[in-house]
């Protein structure tokens, strides 16, 4: 609850509501779990991402993409984060199929 800028009084009324067990005291041991989570589940989808991309170029691994990103706070203080990478299709069947004024 901490990393929401929340205490533990929060917490213990979420599990509450939830109807949920009290939280644990110490967390470091369950932050440790879900980073390890985190991580795993990153890599997983970002490996599946380029081998969607790769296979949608034909193979091909010199591919154009859009990037994006956010703080949850304003500035560089903030520790969240968020980054968005798109592929950028410039295939022009591909346009003139979805978008009339493509002709």
């Amino acid at each position: 609850m901490r990393c929401i800028g929340k205490g533990a009084e929060s917490a213990v009324m979420f599990c509450g509501i939830m109807n949920l067990p009290p939280p644990p005291t110490k967390f470091t041991k369950f932050n440790n779990i879900l980073l390890q989570a985190a991580r795993e589940t990153c890599e997983e989808s970002m490996a599946e991402a380029v081998h969607e991309a790769v296979e949608e170029n034909d193979g091909g691994r010199d591919i154009a993409v859009a990037v994006d990103g956010s703080w949850q706070k304003r500035g560089f203080s903030s520790k969240n984060g968020v980054v968005t990478v798109t592929s950028v299709d410039t295939d022009a069947s591909l346009c003139k199929k979805t978008i009339p004024q493509c002709e």
